[in-house]
């Protein structure tokens, strides 16, 4: 099913997986039955699972069929009735997920919605909202996410020019660590401005 799968579960996914639970389970309790029915059955079922997939990243209105569509339940500073009703969430979960999300007020909120995958998303008015570098101004140099260079004693040459650098310059910043050959580096990674941070075996 894919590591998707193992973050959020939409309804078509549950149903998939009860199914299969069901075959394997099925087969495990009654030895006398073969194996060629149970693998049949679950390479049927994979087969649907995949073309369901497919089918609802193709196409829009068979993706609105199979999983649930979004639910406004705030607006504007106004609960929204209908829409707690439809989701079958009552206030005191409601007030739950908007401590969680640090608000104190149903005013301080624009818009809250129940997504697809289950999960409530609030976005704060703009006068609640973090204030960030770019309103007060200040200008900060790029953070440079890290990138591993070496594992487990092996150079990882794409990394290498993704950063723009090559073998002489590693060799030369393992140095500073009394480092002479790549295979006596657990891991090291490039940070940013030109940093290196290096782990021994």
């Amino acid at each position: 099913m894919g590591q998707r799968t193992l973050s959020m579960m939409k309804m078509s996914d549950f149903i998939i997986s009860i199914a299969f639970g069901n075959i394997i389970a099925h087969q495990l309790s009654d030895s006398k039955l073969g194996l060629k029915g149970p693998v049949v059955t679950s390479m049927t079922f994979a087969a649907l699972y995949l073309i369901l997939n497919y089918l609802t990243i193709k196409y829009t209105r068979f993706r609105k069929l199979v999983d649930s569509d979004v639910i406004p339940l705030i607006y504007e500073g106004e609960i929204i009735k209908s829409g707690l009703r439809r989701s079958k969430i009552d206030l005191d979960l409601l007030m739950t997920e908007l401590r969680l999300h640090n608000v104190l007020s149903i005013r301080d909120v624009h818009a809250a919605y129940l997504e697809s995958n289950g999960e409530i998303s609030i976005i704060k008015n703009v006068d609640n909202q973090n204030v960030t570098l770019k309103d007060l101004g200040i200008r900060k140099s790029p953070i440079h996410a890290p990138i591993a260079v070496i594992e487990e004693g092996t150079v990882l040459l794409k990394n290498l020019e993704l950063i723009g650098k090559d073998e002489k310059w590693l060799k030369e910043n393992l140095q500073a660590y009394n480092i002479k050959n790549f295979e006596d580096v657990f891991l090291a990674v490039y940070e940013s401005n030109d940093l290196l941070y290096v782990t021994k075996k």
